[in-house]
């Protein structure tokens, strides 16, 4: 066994990873669940039902009483346990840094790195090598999800083409601005990554952290050109291309000739 005081801590770096999140208006949004979990020390010590008491998800009684965890090991947003540092770049350099600790400040918060404590690879474009696999839809949800939001794609892959020549960041709107149609990239990522069967699959968690990508790199982008820092402008507008074209490829390979056409990258 450990410590109570060992156990306190572990219960407060939990403790930290469960923030209140806003509600937001989409019907894609339905299924999230926002969760606080707050624990409740007695006289600094955690007994057997008070830990199970927190359910957290992933996360189980044996694990948390484990001795052999290394010194670096921290909670996934989602509550997972791992035994590796949590944070917004790992797995990936060029994640954006301005993501939040809890995934409080993007669009989607049930993505990939709400999951895995990290960040996904980006995919080049028109490769089929990762993800290993895509889950089971059946094709007549894709087909019709493809003829609901083809267009608004195309509008948000439009928009992100325009941005890429602004000069200033007066010339670049907001990332929640809806010229960039984020939430359709969403919606449809719903209806290509998942079904009434699978529920939320690791694919969908991933499309949404492309899309999350997205969303945080328009807010760099601009940022940079605010600052006059036309490097790091660039190097920031670089990686929101390469979070679209992760995203549509991603969505690319569930696009048979039965469904429609794919999409173009940028």
């Amino acid at each position: 066994g450990v410590s109570s005081t060992k156990l306190f801590h572990w219960a407060n770096r939990l403790d930290a990873r469960f923030e209140e999140r806003s509600c937001e208006d989409e019907s894609y949004l339905q299924e999230e669940i926002a969760v606080k979990h707050k624990l409740q020390p007695i006289s600094q010590e955690f007994t057997r039902r008070s830990i199970l008491s927190i359910g957290v998800i992933g996360t189980t009684l044996s694990t948390l009483l484990s001795s052999s965890l290394p010194a670096n090991a921290d909670f996934a947003p989602g509550g997972t346990l791992l035994d590796r540092p949590v944070y917004v770049t790992y797995g990936n350099s060029e994640a954006s840094p301005s993501r939040a600790p809890n995934n409080s400040n993007v669009l989607f918060s049930q993505d990939n790195y709400y999951k895995f404590g990290s960040a996904a690879q980006w995919i080049e474009a028109g490769s089929t090598e990762f993800p290993k696999s895509m889950p089971f839809v059946p094709s007549q949800q894709r087909y019709d999800a493809l003829k609901k939001f083809s267009v608004r794609v195309q509008t948000s892959k439009d928009q992100l083409v325009k941005i890429g020549s602004a000069s200033s960041g007066a010339d670049v709107p907001d990332s929640d601005d809806p010229t960039y149609q984020l939430r359709a990239l969403g919606l449809l990522a719903n209806s290509f990554l998942a079904s009434e069967n699978s529920g939320t699959t690791n694919e969908l968690m991933l499309a949404r952290w492309y899309i999350n990508e997205m969303y945080l790199r328009i807010g760099d982008y601009k940022t940079a050109l605010q600052k006059g820092d036309q490097k790091d402008a660039e190097t920031c507008y670089g990686y929101l291309i390469k979070a679209i074209n992760s995203y549509l490829t991603l969505i690319n390979r569930s696009i048979t000739s039965k469904v429609g056409d794919q999409f173009s990258y940028l």
